[in-house]
């Protein structure tokens, strides 16, 4: 099993350090993965400024979207095995819910969530892990750790707009577009996209939606009836 690993680690809010850190064995329901592409959420920003309140866990890892390839796994471990492509996702699935890895730097107890990615190698929870369908590229997969089932599971699963719906979308980040291509999955008519970035409001119209509008244009919302 691999013994260290580079990682980004929390050591205050504001304070991001570089260092190698020590895997310990795993426990019962953990995956070590090593990790090949993450994404940056913003969540994830907010964090490491201090932006979500006092932090008690610090130091700490970060990450909660990634892919990679399974390495080893822990006892109880039946979801996925050594050389599984997989991806890394904060979302609770199927698989035993592992309590959050700890890590060391000499004498320094480094904590970790049930899923973090900021490291070369990192231990996740089994419920945190899926298997990443084949053809689909490790740069693509980490789309669908975080940043698609935030925004298509505000669509299908709160949302739940009507096919005669009309529906705005409010800023176009992963997120954003994300709800957008699946209210274009589910038939919706009308769908209005707004953002600040040309670049953004022309893919979105590309994915689909029927009017953008500009929100730094000036007149903006009175140019903005529908």
């Amino acid at each position: 099993m691999i013994k260290t690993t580079c990682a980004a680690v929390l050591e205050t809010l504001g304070t991001l350090v570089i260092k190698d850190v020590e895997l310990l064995e795993l426990l019962t329901g953990q995956v070590l993965v090593k990790v090949l592409f993450r994404g940056v959420c913003r969540s994830q920003l907010m964090e490491v400024h201090g932006a979500r309140g006092d932090d008690p866990w610090l130091p700490h890892l970060l990450g909660h979207e990634g892919s990679g390839i399974v390495v080893a796994v822990g006892d109880g471990v039946n979801k996925v095995k050594s050389d599984d492509e997989v991806i890394l996702g904060w979302g609770k699935g199927e698989g035993l819910d592992a309590p959050g890895a700890k890590y060391m730097h000499g004498d320094q107890i480094i904590n970790a969530g049930r899923v973090t990615t900021f490291s070369n190698y990192t231990i996740i929870s089994e419920s945190r892990v899926v298997k990443n369908p084949a053809g689909l590229s490790f740069d693509t997969a980490i789309l669908f750790g975080c940043t698609l089932p935030t925004g298509a599971g505000m669509v299908l699963n709160e949302l739940k707009p009507s096919s005669d719906s009309s529906v705005v979308v409010l800023g176009l980040g992963g997120i954003g577009l994300s709800a957008l291509v699946a209210l274009k999955a589910i038939g919706v008519k009308m769908i209005i996209a707004v953002d600040v970035s040309e670049g953004k409001l022309e893919l979105a119209k590309q994915f689909g939606a029927n009017h953008v509008f500009n929100s730094s244009m000036k007149g903006f919302p009175k140019q903005c009836s529908i």
